[in-house]
């Protein structure tokens, strides 16, 4: 059997906008938290818990579900954190040298913190949204919606992942 070669341990330092991503997503957390706990007593006993592709709520259930969305943030927060600790262990799509170590991880780490942001994002509108949806009757999540989560997501992925095929 083949053994496969360890990638390299080192140290990977954060520049600013890894900064702005990690403690953007702890305030975006934060403010989840804060935002359901504030508004939960003033909400009415059944909201929307579902958007359509119109942006229409189309799902209905009891407020408390309403919490569900900051835990699935926070242990998604975390579990991205924890993972950021470990960037050797990751799969990459070129074989990591010392030579191309610290490069490649530092992208495969801005990634990981770009979509822990991004995602704290995407949820924290969904909340507001649906807070708003259960108080004002006609919040509704916008047509663009999908298209910017999507977009959101795969074009950070990819340009990552063709760059990281650049630089071998």
């Amino acid at each position: 059997m083949k053994e496969i070669a360890s990638s390299p341990v080192i140290s990977i330092k954060k520049e600013r906008i890894d900064h702005f991503y990690l403690y953007g997503s702890y305030v975006l957390t934060a403010t989840i938290w804060i935002y359901v706990l504030l508004r939960y007593q003033s909400l009415p006993n059944i909201i929307p818990t579902h958007f359509g592709m119109n942006g229409m709520p189309d799902g209905f259930g009891d407020k408390s579900v309403l919490f569900l969305i900051p835990i699935l943030v926070s242990l998604m927060v975390v579990f991205l954190n924890v993972m950021c600790l470990f960037p050797h262990k990751f799969n990459y799509m070129t074989v990591i040298t010392t030579e191309n170590a610290e490069w490649q991880y530092k992208k495969a780490l801005r990634l990981l913190r770009y979509l822990q942001f991004f995602i704290s994002l995407v949820f924290s509108y969904i909340v507001y949204q649906e807070i708003e949806s259960a108080i004002n009757k006609n919040a509704n999540l916008s047509f663009w919606f999908i298209p910017i989560l999507l977009f959101g997501i795969m074009i950070p992925a990819v340009t990552t992942v063709y760059r990281s095929l650049q630089k071998k």
